[in-house]
């Protein structure tokens, strides 16, 4: 057919479909529509609606996940397809079991994982806040594994490869890890540290197994046996390692994407059907979507085929100088998909990314080496290549930042707008095309960063089991507590339009509180910050202490019954009058009384009911209490709840947590009581508008990170 991309409408079709499409009828029509077509001969035509009609089957296809018995000690067998990594005090491996993603928590050191095809654990099964199932291993006694991969199993290999490098990982942690990410697939050995350097730089996509390895063995193959003049040969064993990459290494959606494009590209020449890699690309993506349609709203689908698009329509089409237009395409295409995942940027990224391919393939070049003669010689070198890719990503790191997201709808517009680009238009029109519709939302995210607010607001951020409370003014902000390590609070204050923060309160330093704390402070402005004198101590204080020292943050002592005025925010703040040794944390708990508007607010950090005790006499009527201690029935006393008085009261927990939280008889307390319930597990993230003597309560459920 003519034109260099005859599959680009089909595709566009099917993600409409896909996407939009929303009843089977619907499907059942355009077959019809199909059929009619093709009696009349018009077949290309044809195959668009077709595509449509397969994309709304996909999308109303929504197979019900296997039952599980929950909350209660049992037995669960999954397969092995990757190893332990370790976080912190914890070893963690994730597997599928009963067509969910199952995360295994062990708090000892497991046996090593060599040729076994199962694992078997005993332990509590849960859901945690994302859907995933969780289980946690108490003792080696409760875990084993089984069977044994078959030698013929492409699996089998990898594991074989990876196991042959474990006795160098206690002297080459760093380069055995690199070898295995590189050469392998295989990333659980590689440190945070590490991560976080190449995605600051803007180059981890180099560090995991994605296309630049498919392109390296695929090329060898290609180049060895046409240069023995066997070039039939060569097409057969191209779509033979096509073939077997996925099981190699795993169907990831970059593995995928060269593996299909690579299987097509030797279809092709075998059937003497020779094709454009414009159209490859299109009909890659197609496969890929028609085989795992839930890859549409994938990240690492999303950026695989965004990034190797730009290249093709946008690198090969904009003037002499291709790799400048390789990286303004790439910057275009990527850095909308990696702000709305991920709310990061390294400015010049794409750029990093030419200067480091060499470094990075040259060390593919070495792990393969290494995997194939394991030496401490090879290794040595991967050290000091590795050395030098972090020195160029420290150096682009200089112009990394957090930012806000674009909207979801600038997204489908832009990349829809582009996909239809691509479709009508060539050359230089189509590359200008496709630049300014995926500018879109990047220009969107800007917008994002700068909106404020009109009204008083007292937001409870939903961070699952934590606290997390923005208390906001058209011209203030003021945070107390972050939430866990892992509830990346900061995406959800850039959303907000909050970069930065006129105070930030602690109020104790138990994990699900200050946890989050040191990436606020290290990610936003903050003025100052605000923490208990007492049981301030362990490792979650010294980080908090550490960020705030990077940043030049003032930390201050609360002081029982001190007073601090935040322009329109007026705080109160309240600490009991001594130590307590039940619960001496919690009951250590910074308590604030705040004044927004018309309104007085109660934030009771997780005292417990020895400090309500104490502080019963100190507190005033308040319009909204915050519920401590996430709703424990260790906490709102009735002689608290005859003392505070409030209207509406809100519960920070997080959905089926290990607690219980909150318990039966506080949810009954208040009620009984007619107090207002709002819950964080239930309504997500709970906005309280304060407009003159009014109070308005606005709920919504936020996309997880």
């Amino acid at each position: 057919m003519p034109g260099d991309v005859p599959a680009a409408l089909p595709l566009i079709a099917y993600i409409a479909g896909l996407a939009f499409g929303s009843s089977v009828r619907d499907a059942v029509a355009l077959f019809a529509v199909a059929l009619l077509l093709c009696a009349l001969r018009r077949i290309r035509v044809a195959l668009i609606v077709l595509c449509a009609a397969l994309g709304i089957i996909a999308g109303s296809a929504k197979p019900s996940p296997v039952a599980v018995e929950e909350d209660r000690f049992t037995r669960i067998a999954a397969p092995i397809d990757r190893d332990w990594t370790r976080r912190g005090d914890v070893f963690v491996l994730r597997v599928q079991y009963a067509d969910r993603p199952l995360t295994i928590y062990a708090r000892f050191v497991p046996k090593p994982i060599a040729m076994e095809k199962w694992i078997e654990v005993e332990g509590f099964l849960r859901t945690n806040d994302r859907g995933e199932l969780t289980i946690a291993v108490k003792s080696p006694r409760l875990l084993a594994y089984r069977g044994r991969l078959s030698n013929l199993d492409p699996a089998a290999w990898n594991r074989a490869l990876a196991n042959r490098l474990r006795p160098y990982a206690s002297k080459f942690p760093t380069e055995v890890a690199m070898v295995e990410a590189l050469a392998l697939g295989r990333g659980e050995r590689l440190a945070d540290d590490i991560r976080d350097n190449y995605k600051r730089g803007g180059t981890y996509h180099l560090l995991v197994f994605s296309g630049l390895q498919i392109a390296f063995a695929a090329g060898l193959i290609a180049f060895l046996l046409r240069s023995l003049h066997a070039p039939r040969v060569a097409d057969w064993s191209l779509l033979m390692f096509a073939i077997v990459a996925p099981m190699f290494i795993g169907p990831t959606a970059s593995v995928s994407r060269s593996s299909i494009g690579i299987g097509l590209y030797a279809v092709s020449r075998i059937v003497k059907r020779p094709t454009t890699l414009e159209n490859l690309w299109c009909v890659a993506a197609l496969l890929r979507l028609i085989i795992a349609p839930s890859d549409l709203t994938d990240v690492a689908f999303q950026l695989t085929y965004a990034g190797a698009g730009a290249l093709l329509f946008v690198g090969r089409s904009l003037g002499s100088r291709r790799w400048i237009a390789y990286a303004i395409g790439a910057e275009c295409a990527v850095t909308p998909l990696t702000l709305f995942h991920f709310h990061q940027y390294a400015l010049g990224g794409s750029l990093t990314t030419i200067l480091l391919t060499p470094i990075i393939f040259a060390m593919l070049v070495v792990s393969a080496l290494v995997c194939a003669l394991p030496s401490a010689a090879l290794l040595h070198v991967i050290g000091f290549l590795h050395y030098v890719c972090t020195i160029v990503n420290g150096l682009a790191a200089t112009f990394a930042g957090w930012y806000a997201a674009p909207p979801g709808a600038t997204l489908v517009i832009g990349f829809g707008a582009a996909l239809l680009a691509i479709a009508l238009l060539r050359g230089r029109q189509r590359a200008i095309a496709i630049v300014l519709a995926t500018i879109l939302p990047s220009i969107a995210s800007i917008f994002v960063a700068h909106r404020g607010i009109g009204k008083s607001t007292l937001t409870i951020i939903d961070v699952g089991q934590g606290d997390s409370i923005l208390i906001r003014t058209p011209r203030q902000a003021i945070l107390v507590d972050a939430g866990s390590r892992y509830a990346n609070v900061v995406p959800l204050l850039l959303d907000r339009g909050v970069r930065q923060l006129d105070a930030v309160f602690l109020t104790h330093v138990h994990p699900d509180h200050c946890g989050g704390l040191p990436d606020v402070l290290r990610r936003l402005s903050a003025k100052q910050m605000w923490v208990s004198p007492r049981k301030f101590s362990g490792d979650c204080a010294q980080r908090v202490l550490d960020a705030a020292s990077s940043r030049r943050v003032p930390v201050h002592l609360v002081r029982n019954g001190e007073h601090r005025k935040f322009g329109d925010i007026d705080i109160r703040m309240l600490l009991a009058s001594r130590t307590f040794k039940r619960a001496a944390e919690n009951n250590s708990s910074v308590v604030l009384g705040v004044t927004l508007g018309t309104k007085a607010l109660l934030l009771t950090g997780d005292i417990e009911r020895e400090t309500e005790s104490d502080l019963v006499a100190r507190i005033e009527h308040t319009d909204v209490l915050k519920v401590a201690h996430h709703g424990s029935r260790s906490s709102t006393t009735a002689d608290f709840l005859s003392a505070a008085s409030p209207h509406v009261a809100v519960i920070s927990c997080g959905r089926r947590n290990l607690f219980g939280h909150p318990h039966d008889e506080v949810i009954d307390a208040l009620r009984r009581r007619g107090i207002r319930v709002y819950r964080t597990d239930r309504d997500g993230t709970i906005d309280l508008e304060v407009e003159g003597d009014h109070i308005f309560v606005r709920h919504q459920i936020d996309t997880p990170p």
